[in-house]
């Protein structure tokens, strides 16, 4: 079957030696940073691994979306692997020889202790795309594993699109941690770029749409098929609606029944076409289930995908064509970065089925020389959550915000805070002030004043200190310290959770009036964004309100805006209580909101879970080793009651499962040639060589 000898292509059976260096440098303990293009084969060394160690060693791959997560587990399965996988939402087999994961769903057990579950600790950790330290959202996690994971737990680090992977060893370095780099820079299938606009001369004048006709284009010169990358979900339907209708089509695809309910009446229309679009709105099913395993097996034609799902794409196509240069991201227009293009274009090409992968380009789109690997720098946002339980036992904050700062990712130190102030200068200090930012601020303070600064000896030591945030002066400022820079309760309950998560759920604990079923489902308002608002304000709700009456207007990067976690958004909440409360249907929920789609409430359910998770598998609070306060004991009692309402719904919402995908059918598998315009072919000499159709 044409799907079978299409992955059997693809597979790699026998190392490369560069594959084999990276084998052999993890045989010999080290950690390995392996540097190669996608598509070569850099998760076969971690499977390469597993199975010369007979599975006598735990391991544990992680990648960057649930998507990803759920196509390896899968097909470990269906290998005959002793699998299992932690995402956000779904937990099977996690004592499994081999656990595919998100990084957030397993930082807890990386850096911590093994759960009860665990019949032992993992002994190879691998990190798929580890240029993820760079993101602003989600890096701090990335490197707070690295930072945290033990000695003994060896690493293997992939990437294709980091520029200084020496850079990383030499941190790796300074982490206690012997590291091989290894590097391979041919690409299994070349790349060769092609100017679409001289390829549409002589279509028929049906199709008017300007990327249909260079698709035809194209697909005329047998160089389909082709991925699309569109900037926003709407733009990819809009041009997916516009290559069904104008693309000439000889050979419509065939849905079975099952595939037809999946995929609804409008995207299955599409596919009948051979033309699909692929964002974060469709459904796991939709995506996994239908539109991947069609394009594998060669049956789009077209496929249209968002620029932000890049990363997730875990498919290749003959030709990959970028339609913009630049996308809006909270109202501003953003070029897209190079290192991000290099991931689109990479998908340029199916190996042991193309000979040359086609990068077509028109006008101003992007060209193949601005795709280049990026330049791996930490993220601002620190791992605070990490750095919090340090805290726990009752170490003292500054000497530990000095000693893992110095830890990090960087080559310019973070300041701390605590760099011009110790302990004991603290104690003579009239102001009291434990942290440099702290200082600098009470002595240029205009309104109030504190009196004992103009006589005090330290005065011009405090006016030569920078009044910038730090990291001391952002806890304290957050509540999470207190003046004496110990732990407070505040900052136990964010200890717990990998985000701002922590910071809105212990805000909402200290407000008495605040029903904590009400909070268990309004804390989804935390990762929506703006998907489901619909027409009200973003920052609506109850638990906005709470985060703004205990943090101000304060805004640290990553962590608040504007005193509410960054990625709030109104509206959530409710979808999920009807989702999981009152039994709603999805299609309903949609209904009310027309802004989201379905991959977006399973997106939205997936976070929610991931939180309750958090919170289940929390730690009653203890304070600061003294005895706690009343208010402190009221906040302790309720952080018990949400830890057990949280596992109550987990129990109610669990996911024990992938959904079952409909196979393909035999017609389905079947060779088809995209080469379908009957018009002659206009290829400019000299420019390329057709591919094999």
């Amino acid at each position: 079957m044409l799907s079978d000898a299409f992955a059997g292509l693809q597979k790699l059976m026998l190392p490369d030696r560069w594959q084999a260096e990276a084998l052999a440098g993890l045989r010999d303990g080290r950690d390995v940073i392996v540097d190669a293009p996608t598509g070569a084969g850099k998760t076969y060394v971690f499977e390469r691994w597993v199975e010369q160690t007979a599975f006598t060693r735990r391991a544990l791959f992680t990648v960057p979306t649930r998507a990803l997560a759920n196509d390896k587990f899968a097909e470990w399965r269906a290998r005959g692997w002793e699998a299992g996988i932690m995402t956000g939402d779904l937990c099977v087999n996690p004592e499994a020889p081999v656990v595919v994961a998100t990084l957030e769903a397993v930082q807890g057990i990386v850096v911590g202790r093994p759960g009860p579950r665990e019949r032992r600790p993992f002994g190879l950790l691998a990190i798929d795309e580890y240029q993820w330290i760079a993101d602003p959202h989600r890096g701090n996690h990335y490197e707070g594993v690295v930072l945290f994971a033990p000695r003994g737990l060896q690493l293997l680090l992939l990437s294709g699109a980091v520029a200084n992977p020496d850079e990383v060893a030499a941190w790796l370095g300074r982490l206690g941690r012997r590291t091989a780099v290894i590097r391979h820079r041919e690409r299994p299938v070349q790349l060769e770029e092609v100017e679409v606009d001289e390829l549409i001369h002589g279509l028929p004048r049906c199709i008017e749409g300007f990327w249909s006709r260079r698709v035809a284009g194209a697909l005329r010169e047998n160089l389909g098929p082709v991925l699309l990358f569109a900037p926003h979900r709407a733009d990819a339907e809009r041009l997916a609606r516009q290559f069904a209708r104008e693309l000439p089509l000889a050979d419509p695809l065939t849905l079975t029944p099952e595939q037809e309910r999946l995929c609804g009446p409008g995207l299955a229309r599409l596919l009948r076409a051979r033309v699909a679009c692929h964002h974060s709105g469709l459904s796991y099913a939709q995506r996994a289930g239908v539109i991947e395993p069609l394009a594998k097996a060669g049956q789009l034609r077209a496929v249209v995908a968002t620029l932000g799902l890049s990363a997730g794409i875990n498919f290749s196509l003959r030709s990959v064509m970028i339609t913009a240069g630049s996308y809006r991201h909270d109202n501003l227009e953003r070029e897209i970065a190079p290192h991000d293009l290099l991931q689109m274009i990479g998908r340029a090409g199916r190996r042991g089925l193309d000979d040359t992968g086609y990068v077509l380009v028109s006008g101003s789109t992007p060209r193949l020389r601005r795709a280049e690997p990026l330049r791996l720098r930490r993220a601002a946002p620190l791992p605070w959550a990490l750095f919090l339980r340090q805290l726990r036992g009752g170490r003292d904050a500054g000497e530990l915000a000095g000693t893992e700062a110095a830890r990090l990712f960087t080559a310019v130190p973070v300041p701390t805070g605590a760099e011009h102030t110790p302990p004991g200068l603290a104690a003579t200090l009239p102001c009291g002030e434990r942290t440099d930012t702290g200082r600098a601020r009470v002595v240029r303070r205009e309104r109030n004043p504190l009196p004992a600064c103009a006589a005090c000896a330290w005065r011009a030591d405090c006016l030569a200190l920078s009044p910038e945030p730090t990291l001391l002066w952002q806890w304290q400022r957050t509540g999470l310290l207190d003046r004496g820079l110990r732990l407070t309760v505040r900052g136990e309950v964010a200890s717990f959770f990998l985000g701002p998560e922590g910071l809105a759920l212990a805000a909402a604990l200290e407000n008495h009036r605040y029903p904590l079923d009400d909070l268990l489902f309004d804390a989804a308002d935390l990762f929506a964004a703006d998907r489901f608002t619909g027409t009200n304000p973003r920052w609506l709700g109850r638990l906005a309100d709470a985060c703004r009456q205990a943090y101000r207007r304060l805004t640290i990067d990553g962590w608040l805006r504007d005193g509410v976690p960054p990625q709030y958004g109104s509206g959530a909440g409710d979808a999920v209580r009807a989702l999981v409360a009152e039994g709603a249907r999805a299609r309903e929920v949609l209904e009310e909101v027309e802004t989201a789609g379905r991959g977006d409430i399973d997106r939205l359910l997936t976070e929610w879970r991931s939180l309750l998770r958090q919170a289940a598998a929390a730690e009653p609070l203890v304070g600061d080793g003294a005895t706690m306060t009343a208010r402190d004991q009221f906040i302790a009692e309720r952080w018990d009651t949400f830890r057990a309402l949280a596992r109550h719904w987990l129990r109610e919402s669990r996911l024990d499962a992938l959904p079952d995908l409909p196979p393909l059918t035999a017609d389905q598998r079947r060779p088809v040639n995209h080469g379908l315009l009957r018009a002659p072919r206009i290829a400019p000499p000299g420019r390329f060589t057709p591919a094999r159709a």
